[in-house]
């Protein structure tokens, strides 16, 4: 995917895409706004990206792209369009207004002080336009006991519980290594966002969203929560294992780890063919899962010096063969290069006109007659202000005052 950032849907194919005619507002900054926002551009959502003069604080994070240039920014942010917009003077209200009037969606994570500051609320911009979808994305909701508390995704994975299930069964919490309630709000934005639409479809009405972090990481571990509260026991980490399942976990091999995952007790036979140890597989403890889980450590100790006398290629070719699941466990430079992902097309290349090549993860949605089409680099900061102003139907004059006043900002104008 190269190329300039393309305002004409149809000179580009995107008018067949399945969000072609749906217009986003985008005032999100970080991660999981963003990174929805880009997803659904991909998908052909003309995505404007309000950004405040001094630009969304992830494009300076890293400088890892070039200086003053995030990496992080430029990963999660394709497949839009730039606004530079002061939204805290009144001329930058107008110019929302007038973007309002024929928006579908309207994206705003500030703080919920920020937003009723600027008058980002619901209830302001759907009295500007009634047919609004308004998604509001917090750390932990915008009300109740931590409402007021900043919140980034570490803090969203050690609210939800992730960190406390996440480590060595008696070691200190660890964070899950993506940004995994950045990425779930991500998902769940896109999700809630069609299905916003498609009730507005049916009965004419938008209606406002209300998403956080928080809750995200808690909706990752439904099956552990509901033990919890059906059995009382505290849950504790489990390192790669399962505290519900035995063997469920990583093993370390001569050459390196493999999981194994067993899941059900026709597996376990299975597995019992696979690896031919009379001890371990003729162990009548081990037969059903609960007697798997009574005995976990010296099951788990036993299967783990069999597994260390051998490559992991031993083990799997065989458990493969019967239809157990196994993988070997991928640093990300592993997982960049296995050739599964290469297969899925799971790597675009993407081209900068000033920082030249640089390679994103492609959009994992596979549609079958409107694939997901991105298109373009990350934009710089109102790199198309004037494109969208025009649009809009400001006049050049009007467009002129308004980057004079620093209203609005620009490339080659900032």
């Amino acid at each position: 995917m190269t190329g300039a950032n393309k305002a004409d849907a149809k000179s580009a194919g995107r008018d067949k895409l399945p969000l072609a005619g749906v217009r986003i507002i985008d005032c999100t900054h970080a991660m999981a706004g963003p990174y929805a926002t880009s997803l659904m551009g991909d998908l052909g959502a003309d995505v404007i990206k309000i950004e405040a003069p001094s630009g969304d604080f992830l494009r300076k994070m890293d400088q890892k792209l070039a200086p003053a240039e995030s990496i992080y920014f430029h990963s999660i942010n394709r497949s839009k369009r730039s606004l530079g917009l002061d939204l805290k003077q009144p001329a930058g209200r107008k110019v929302l207004e007038a973007l309002l009037k024929d928006a579908d969606i309207f994206l705003t994570n500030l703080r919920v002080s920020a937003v009723q500051k600027l008058g980002l609320d619901y209830e302001s911009i759907a009295r500007i336009r009634p047919e609004i979808v308004y998604c509001s994305v917090t750390a932990f909701g915008e009300t109740g006991p931590r409402a007021a508390e900043p919140g980034l995704d570490l803090l969203g994975q050690a609210v939800s519980g992730i960190m406390g299930m996440t480590g060595e069964h008696d070691g200190p919490p660890l964070k899950a290594g993506p940004s995994i309630t950045d990425i779930v709000t991500s998902f769940l934005l896109c999700f809630s966002v069609t299905a916003a639409l498609r009730g507005r479809d049916r009965d004419g009405k938008g209606q406002k969203i209300e998403l956080n972090l928080a809750d995200s990481g808690f909706a990752t571990m439904p099956n552990l929560v509901t033990e919890y509260l059906h059995t009382k026991a505290p849950m504790r980490p489990w390192g790669s294992g399962h505290p519900q399942a035995v063997p469920y976990q990583a093993f370390l091999a001569q050459d390196g780890y493999f999981v194994l995952a067993c899941l059900s007790d026709e597996i376990w036979k299975k597995i019992c063919d696979a690896i031919d140890h009379p001890a371990i597989t003729q162990d009548e403890r081990y037969v059903k899962n609960v007697g798997r889980i009574e005995h976990r450590k010296e099951l788990v100790d036993a299967l783990q010096r069999l597994f260390a006398t051998a490559p992991r290629e031993r083990w799997m070719q065989p458990l493969r063969r019967l239809g157990v699941p196994c993988a070997p466990v991928n640093n990300l430079e592993d997982a960049v290069a296995d050739p599964q992902f290469n297969h899925n097309g799971m790597l675009l290349k993407m081209e900068h006109p000033v920082f030249g090549e640089y390679t994103v993860v492609n959009n994992p949605i596979k549609l079958s007659r409107t694939p997901a089409a991105p298109f373009g680099y990350a934009p710089a900061i109102g790199e198309h202000s004037e494109q969208i102003l025009t649009e809009a139907g400001f006049s050049r004059e009007a467009v002129q005052d308004l980057f004079a006043s620093g209203v609005v900002v620009g490339r080659g104008r900032v």
